[in-house]
């Protein structure tokens, strides 16, 4: 599953964390970078295994608000890889009140959450198409990540 983490805001911080979700507009979602490696010896055969990574967000807040996000997903069979695929979004945001969203991004708790909650469900439709079409490039049949709950 997408980074399942156990995140929770005590009733201050979700109400600043309303405040900033007001104060932001999803302007667009660009892939930055994209590369898959692909292990065409593995013969994929049964089950398999899929770690997902992510690297802590890099966060700016000018007179908006712009996200880089970057994901790496790793397919073994056994001890072999047999699939490794990686790629970075840009998410950017028009922000209401720049100032405001920078502070509030600033307590980490509220960062934390934004990270961990609001971008997750914003990039896992990216993240799910884009690794299904390096897995169906990469000659094998095509690997299908679960919905995020």
């Amino acid at each position: 599953m997408a980074e399942k983490q156990e995140l929770r805001l005590n009733k201050d911080e979700f109400v600043e964390f309303r405040t900033l979700i007001d104060n932001i507009e999803l302007r667009d979602v660009i892939t930055v970078k994209q590369a898959f490696e692909a292990n065409r010896k593995q013969k994929v055969t049964g089950s398999v295994q899929v770690n997902i990574e992510s690297a802590p967000a890099e966060i700016n807040v000018e007179d908006q608000l712009t996200v880089l996000k970057s994901y790496r997903i790793v397919v073994k069979q056994g001890k072999k890889n047999v699939l490794v695929f990686s790629a970075t979004y840009e998410v950017s945001f028009d922000a209401k009140n720049a100032e405001k969203v920078n502070s509030i991004l600033e307590k980490e708790n509220i960062r934390q959450f934004f990270e961990g909650l609001q971008l997750s469900k914003i990039l896992w439709p990216f993240i799910r198409e884009e690794f299904r079409t390096a897995s169906s490039k990469a000659g094998m049949k095509p690997f299908t990540l679960p919905f995020m709950k």
